[in-house]
């Protein structure tokens, strides 16, 4: 019987997707009303774009569900491996009571 390894850069790969998507949600929440300026023709400075969107609240929460985010991804993983060797298990029993 083989064991099976966690895809461990897999899940840091799904993990920082799922952040970098996150940050530009925030950002664009955050800059809303500069980007609504700056379609009229209006562009606020870039510092003002960064101070508004880049606050150390939204920088935590960011960081919060970055770890939530691998977290959930290695159990998944855990458990999916479990399940498999569990069926592989009864898998190989069945057989041997043939």
């Amino acid at each position: 019987m083989e064991t099976e390894k966690i895809p461990y850069q897999k899940i840091i790969i799904q993990t920082l997707l799922k952040v970098l998507l996150m940050i530009a949600i925030i950002f664009t929440l955050n800059s809303w009303s500069s980007i609504k300026q700056s379609l009229s023709g209006n562009v606020p400075p870039l510092s003002y774009w960064l101070d508004h969107s880049f606050k150390l609240s939204n920088i935590i929460l960011i960081l919060g569900f970055g770890g939530y985010f691998y977290y959930k991804d290695l159990t998944d993983q855990k458990e999916l491996i479990n399940k498999q060797r569990e069926l592989s298990e009864k898998h190989e029993k069945w057989e041997q009571d043939e």
